[in-house]
């Protein structure tokens, strides 16, 4: 009867070693069907101060529904926001999965930081992942590709900007904006979009300095939702610019016509760009006269050269006048050259009085004296043979 009474006793005990057991390998169970299944961070590089995105999938690969009771992303060196959004998930079920998005804020040095993802079921068990998460603060590289030797105040020159991504991610929304400060632009901005790792992009600006002042170029990008900048400037300094188109004058020569000069010579283009609408003229102390006040040549290519031909009237006693060349850029900037032309080797007319009718010139005087001759001699000779 003793023995009989023990038998419900270790039953109990029985059932009591079995339960544990029996508890601790749904636990494995439950835990073993879920997942990390992929894992998105926005942007793929941190800057520093740059805010962004954690996005984690978990899936359950098993078959029976899996309770989740919270989800976090614990860090010591980012600053991690969003899990208050995750203080009751509820269930996953079997072949589905469960977006988990946390924000986080790169306050940290340059590093790779791994905030550990933590999602905690009901039955006791949990899942940790970590993640990592790069922080690099170089920005977008800037340069000056092209520009010309010298620039000259109010005319039109190209000046090329590189903009080059040497980071590990792509950046997006890239600008390229002139800062008008001392000049104008053609372009107010440059757009450029995305840029890949190791990718580079090229815009060309055309602008007209008037001062002295350093152009600056700023570019405007985003990594992720952040924005960012970075300028370079571009030193201003007037000279001669050595390409230009540039006009020579020689083999000039000055004769007088009647009241007025005639003057004659070449113009050559000895500059490396077109000479376009050029025009060669007289100015003061000369006074332009028809039939060539002015004279156009047109275009010069380099090394090309075209006579011309111009008239004017002086007052008497002038010893020298100023021949003048003006010509343009492709832009439209017009450029002028003046050099002297000394009057010594032509002989000056006298325009202070008009010439007389009955003032023959010395040749038809010699003319009319041979006639004479030959007549006198006609006669005599008729004379004589009689």
């Amino acid at each position: 009867m003793k023995y009989k009474n023990l038998i419900p006793v270790l039953f109990v005990l029985l059932a009591c070693c079995i339960l544990p057991v029996t508890a601790a390998d749904s636990s494995i169970t439950v835990e073993g069907q879920l997942g990390v299944t992929n894992v998105v961070i926005d942007p793929g590089v941190f800057m520093y101060g740059d805010s962004g995105t954690v996005k984690v999938s978990v899936t359950n690969t098993g078959t029976t529904p899996v309770a989740i009771a919270r989800a976090k992303l614990y860090s010591s060196e980012l600053d991690v926001e969003g899990d208050e959004n995750y203080g009751s998930v509820g269930s996953i079920g079997p072949g589905n999965s469960l977006d988990f998005t946390f924000t986080i804020t790169a306050d940290a040095p340059d590093g790779i930081y791994y905030p550990l993802f933590y999602l905690d079921l009901r039955d006791a068990s949990s899942l940790r992942y970590r993640v990592p998460v790069k922080v690099e603060n170089s920005g977008l590289s800037l340069s000056v590709t092209d520009q010309p030797d010298a620039f000259t105040s109010g005319k039109k020159e190209d000046v090329t900007i590189m903009v080059g991504n040497p980071r590990e991610n792509t950046v997006n929304g890239v600008v390229i904006t002139p800062e008008t400060n001392g000049y104008e632009t053609t372009e107010t901005s440059h757009f450029i979009g995305i840029l890949a790792p190791d990718q580079a992009a090229e815009a060309t600006f055309s602008v007209t300095p008037y001062t002295e002042d350093a152009m600056e170029f700023t570019v405007h990008y985003r990594n992720g939702m952040n924005d960012h900048e970075i300028t370079t400037s571009v030193p201003v300094v007037f000279g001669i610019d050595r390409k230009q188109a540039e006009a020579v004058l020689n083999n000039i020569q000055v004769k007088p016509e009647g009241d007025h000069y005639i003057i004659t010579g070449d113009v050559t283009n000895a500059g490396l760009e077109d000479a376009k609408s050029v025009v060669v003229t007289t100015a003061s102390p000369a006074t332009p006269v028809d039939p060539y006040r002015s004279y156009v040549i047109g275009a010069l290519e380099p090394d090309d050269f075209a006579s011309f031909e111009a008239t004017f009237s002086v007052e008497s006693g002038t010893k020298e006048i100023t021949l003048v060349t003006s010509y343009k850029d492709k832009d439209g900037n017009r450029y002028s050259d003046e050099i002297g032309v000394p009057l010594s080797s032509a002989a000056i007319p006298d325009n202070s009085r008009p010439v007389a009718n009955d003032d023959l010139p010395l040749v038809w005087i010699v003319i009319v004296i041979i006639c004479a001759a030959v007549v006198a001699g006609v006669i005599y000779y008729s004379w004589k043979k009689k």
